[in-house]
């Protein structure tokens, strides 16, 4: 019974932490539409332009004009512009159109 209920309270707090690392993050999803050297443009689903701070510590690979990618970023209230964790790549799903099958 003992190990159940410490299996149970460490399942608990892992979950807990996992859903707390995510603390505060948004998702930005669309097309670059300009690139420098420390901020990405993107054309969101919407249709806004959202220009997003890229850091020394941001997770990113060469970005171009016209790729598609989800942006996981922080509001920085002082800045008053998102700052970047992590671009990723890829065919996103939009509102007009479904995310690309996998091939069998």
């Amino acid at each position: 019974m003992f190990k159940r209920l410490v299996v149970c309270s460490m399942t608990i707090l892992i979950s807990t932490a996992l859903i707390l690392a995510q603390g505060g993050a948004s998702h930005l999803m669309g097309t670059v539409t300009a690139v420098k050297p420390d901020t990405v443009t993107i054309k969101m689903q919407d249709g806004k332009s959202e220009t997003v701070m890229l850091e020394k510590s941001t997770k990113f690979t060469d970005l171009k004009v016209g790729d598609s990618v989800m942006i996981n970023a922080s509001m920085d209230t002082k800045m008053k512009m998102y700052k970047a964790q992590e671009v990723m790549l890829g065919a996103f799903a939009t509102k007009d159109n479904k995310a690309p099958e996998k091939k069998k």
